[in-house]
C-alpha cells in the first residue's frame, strides 16, 4: 500500500484550515497546515506535500504569488496547486490558472467536489511521475544497452592480456598484484555487461500460478549460508491461505532474489530481515524490509535508475530489474527508508492479469 498522500492547507483563516484539515483526514489523506504565503513557502520546502490548498487572499504573500514560485521553481514545479477563493470573477480564475495552478475552486464549496478534485490531481501526478520514471528508464536502458556493447570486445582483451602478464610473473612481485587488480576490476564490470544484455533480453514466459511463499522459502535456502554468516534473522509474516497468482515465475524469482539481495547488503552486521505476504482485493502485497543502513531521503528518487549507487547497494541493474518485471506484470513497486532504521520495499501484484498473458 503506498503512504498516504500528504496535503499542505493554507489559509490565513484558522478556522477554514480546521475544516479542510478535518476533511482532508477523514478522506485518509495526511495534512500540514500554514497560515500565510511566506509560512506556505517554508512548509513546501519542510514537508514535501504532494499537493497544495491554496487560499488567494493572505497577508505578506498572496496566493497567486506563491503558486508562481512554486511553478517556477524547478523543484516544486510538478507540484499540483489547488487555488481556493471567494472569488467568483473570472479575470481571478484566468490569472490562477496563468500562474500555473492545476485546479480552481470558489468559497463556499462543495465539499464532495473539493475532494473529488483532490482525488482526480493526486491521480495524474501519479500517472506522470510514472511514465517520466519508465520514459527515463527506457532511455537509460538503451544507452546502458550501446555502452555495453561498445566495452565487450576490449574488456576482453585486457581481461586476457592482464591474465598472461599474472601468470608470467613471480610470486611477490608486486607487478602481479596489479595485474590481479586488473583482472578482478574486468570480472567487475564483464558481469555488469551481463547483467545488461539480461535486463534488455527480458522475456516473460506464459504466465503459470505462482506460489510466492514458496518462492520465498526457496529463495531463503538458497542463501541460508549468507544468512547464518551474515548473522541475520528471517521474520516470516505470512498470511493464511495466501492464493496463487498469475505470473512468470522464474522472473518473480528474479526481482525477489534482488531484493534479498539489496536487504543483506544493507545488513553487513547482522540484523532482521521481514518478509511479509497478505492478498486483498485480488492483489497479493509483499513486502521486504530491513533493518539496515538505509538510505539518504536526497538519493531515494533515484533508487530505481540503473547504476545508482546507495549505502544499501553498488551500481548495477537490480532495483531496475525489480521495477521492469513488476510493471510488466501490472503491479507497482514503491520503497521507503530511513538513514540508521532500514528500508521497505512494497511490491504489489494482480492476482489475475485481463488476458491472462504477459504485459509488452
Amino acid at each position: 500500500m503506498r503512504a498516504r498522500a500528504k496535503i499542505l492547507v493554507v489559509d490565513d483563516n484558522p478556522d477554514n484550515v480546521e475544516l479542510l484539515t478535518k476533511r482532508l483526514v477523514a478522506g485518509g489523506y495526511r495534512t500540514c497546515e500554514a497560515y500565510d504565503g511566506e509560512q506556505a513557502l517554508e512548509a513546501v520546502a519542510r514537508e514535501e506535500p504532494d499537493l497544495v490548498i491554496l487560499d488567494v487572499m493572505m497577508p505578506k504573500l498572496d496566493g497567486f504569488e506563491v503558486c508562481h514560485r512554486l511553478k517556477t521553481d524547478e523543484r516544486t514545479r510538478q507540484l499540483p496547486v489547488l487555488l481556493l477563493t471567494a472569488k467568483r470573477e473570472v479575470p481571478d480564475k484566468v490569472r490562477g490558472l496563468d500562474t500555473g495552478a492545476d485546479d480552481y475552486v470558489t468559497k463556499p464549496f462543495n465539499p464532495q467536489e473539493l475532494m473529488a478534485r483532490v482525488r482526480s490531481l493526486l491521480n495524474q501526478r501519479t500517472f506522470q511521475e510514472r511514465r517520466v520514471k519508465e520514459e527515463k528508464l527506457g532511455a537509460l536502458g538503451q544507452m546502458a544497452e550501446g555502452v555495453a556493447h561498445e566495452v565487450r570486445n576490449p574488456m576482453v582483451s585486457i581481461g586476457g592480456f592482464a591474465r598472461r602478464i599474472r601468470d608470467r610473473l613471480p610470486e611477490g612481485d608486486p607487478l602481479r598484484e596489479y595485474a590481479q587488480h586488473i583482472i578482478k576490476e574486468v570480472e567487475r564490470l564483464e558481469a555488469m555487461v551481463e547483467e545488461i544484455v539480461r535486463f534488455k533480453a527480458l522475456v516473460m514466459a506464459p504466465y503459470q500460478p505462482v506460489d510466492l511463499a514458496a518462492v520465498f522459502d526457496e529463495l531463503l535456502g538458497e542463501r541460508q549460508g549468507r544468512l547464518s554468516d551474515g548473522g541475520v534473522t528471517v521474520v516470516k509474516h505470512y498470511a493464511p491461505d495466501l492464493p496463487s497468482l498469475q505470473g512468470d515465475r522464474d522472473n518473480l524469482k528474479t526481482a525477489f532474489g534482488n531484493l534479498l539481495d539489496n536487504a543483506l547488503e544493507a545488513m553487513p552486521d547482522g540484523g532482521i530481515l521481514t518478509l511479509s505476504l497478505a492478498a486483498a482485493n485480488e492483489w497479493v502485497r509483499a513486502e521486504v524490509t530491513d533493518n539496515g543502513r538505509g538510505i539518504p531521503k536526497d538519493e531515494l528518487a533515484n533508487v530505481f535508475d540503473p547504476f545508482f549507487t546507495s549505502k544499501m547497494s553498488g551500481a548495477g541493474l537490480g532495483l531496475t530489474m525489480v521495477h521492469r518485471i513488476v510493471t510488466r506484470h501490472g503491479g507497482e513497486v514503491d520503497l521507503t527508508s530511513s538513514v540508521g532504521a532500514g528500508t521497505t520495499v512494497v511490491v504489489r501484484l494482480p492476482l489475475r492479469q485481463p488476458d491472462g498473458g504477459p504485459r509488452p
